[in-house]
């Protein structure tokens, strides 16, 4: 994440998650990750700053990558949550939020303004739960006369699938239901459904969002402030705000909120660091999974376009014309990104428009994690399993030297090889409690920075590969 935030003006609405539709209800490994070797070393200390000693590094001791469910907590599945309630004979969405594991009590955003089919407001703003890596989700209405208070949406990427669910737990009658795939929220999440949150500077209706001057991305104003601090000193007019852990920082106007037992902890960009990565994963597992011939027959088109959108002017006219005419082939019409994408299955307008509702707004698919977009997360995967595959892609990461280092960290990352697998292990294959034991004393800053930081310093090397690998260099 970038550490120097800019300010941007307040918008008064936001919308996170309704009830939605999915293909599968199963949460299984995901294919990007395969099997991870890692160690930990306890990390060395940088100034103040404790590092990983190298890219493989998780510095506390765990047994796995994943969440371990611990006894008297729900595994965070919607199959998960459902079979608690039952088996501990839940009745209530205060029972339940009380025996949240920790990595949801902390990561958690304040909405005073929605969209959606629920209400809230200053005094009983809706909490939104991320978790640690942003795979499960929750909408909670604190407001008693709210239509929708007892119905509580949540949101789950299927690992496997690639999916999300969109999910509803009814608590309005004495035995809580479940109710998957409610219609209305295609509306607001489309008909592949996806979550909608505010991009980077701008999450529009959040406790955090530029409602005050201040030198952040996530500047609280007085009013937040005020309403943070009853909260925190237990003036909730609701019980549904008790399980929240905060940290023990002073809030003030201007400034931003930290998440607590979290080594860096500004609390938007960590929810659009979790939202993102999770939600870029689940467009590669899709595109992967949907036509895997495709899918291999494309993936070195789909990075070379990926330079053109990344730095533009970088293919001739010869070269555009016949990585189009490959894109043709496999059923595309124009031969451009938008196209490659579709012919895997994504449509980006859909997809990648977290910021937008899916039906009524214009789609924006620029959506912003912090120092990078959606369109980089996924080109990071597609040249990850590429280098899982391919030598020759993987000793040009390994022959690309990185300068730079790792954000903070002097010495860590020799080559972009060893960035990239840093990148992945962050982003992508560490996940839930354990995700969130690491990141209290660890969280990488610039991990979504992956133009700067991978693409540009291979280019060099990658693209003529990649050019004459599929047979449209300028002299083929």
């Amino acid at each position: 994440m970038r550490s120097v935030y800019s300010g941007f003006g307040f918008v008064a609405m936001i919308i996170f998650l309704l009830g939605c539709s999915s293909k599968t209800n199963i949460k299984n490994q995901s294919i990007v990750s395969n099997k991870v070797d890692y160690i930990s070393t306890g990390g060395k200390l940088n100034g103040k700053l404790l590092c990983p000693t190298a890219v493989n590094d998780i510095i506390i001791k765990l047994n796995s990558l994943n969440s371990i469910v611990k006894d008297g907590e729900p595994k965070m599945t919607i199959d998960g949550v459902m079979n608690f309630i039952q088996k501990n004979n839940i009745t209530t969405i205060t029972e339940l939020l009380n025996r949240l594991p920790e990595h949801f009590r902390n990561n958690f955003s304040l909405v005073e303004h929605t969209r959606g089919e629920g209400q809230s407001n200053l005094r009983y703003p809706r909490i939104v739960l991320f978790g640690s890596d942003g795979t499960f989700l929750m909408n909670i209405s604190t407001k008693p006369d709210d239509p929708k208070y007892d119905l509580l949406d949540c949101a789950e990427l299927n690992e496997n699938s690639g999916f999300w669910e969109f999910s509803q737990f009814d608590f309005t009658q004495k035995e809580p239901k479940l109710h998957r795939n409610p219609a209305s929220c295609i509306r607001c999440h489309g008909e592949n459904p996806r979550p909608v949150w505010g991009t980077n500077m701008d999450w529009p209706g959040v406790f955090g969002d530029n409602e005050a001057a201040g030198p952040n991305g996530e500047a609280l104003s007085y009013r937040h402030v005020l309403r943070m601090k009853e909260i925190i000193e237990g003036n909730t007019y609701s019980d549904r705000f008790d399980f929240l852990k905060w940290s023990d920082q002073e809030l003030t106007s201007g400034g931003i909120r930290r998440i607590a037992d979290h080594a860096f902890g500004a609390e938007l960009l960590v929810s659009n660091m979790a939202m993102g990565t999770a939600t870029a994963r689940g467009i590669f597992v899709r595109m992967k999974k949907t036509n895997p011939s495709k899918y291999k027959a494309i993936r070195e088109a789909l990075l070379l376009l990926g330079y053109e959108h990344m730095i533009e002017n970088i293919l001739s006219d010869t070269e555009k014309e016949r990585i189009g005419n490959l894109i043709k082939s496999l059923g595309g019409e124009k031969g451009d990104l938008n196209d490659a994408f579709k012919v895997l299955g994504i449509d980006l307008e859909e997809s990648f428009s977290l910021g937008t509702l899916a039906k009524e707004e214009s789609p924006k698919t620029d959506w912003s994690l912090g120092a990078g977009d959606l369109y980089e997360q996924v080109f990071l995967q597609v040249l990850y399993d590429l280098a899982n595959e391919d030598d020759e892609i993987k000793n040009i990461l390994l022959l690309a030297p990185n300068t730079p280092g790792i954000f903070g960290c002097d010495n860590l990352g020799k080559n972009i090889k060893e960035v990239v697998d840093f990148k992945m292990l962050h982003m992508h294959q560490l996940f839930g409690s354990a995700r969130y034991e690491v990141n209290k004393v660890y969280y990488s800053q610039d991990a979504e920075n992956i133009k700067e930081k991978v693409f540009i310093p291979v280019y060099n090397l990658l693209t003529p590969y990649l050019k004459k690998k599929i047979g449209v260099e300028r002299n083929s």
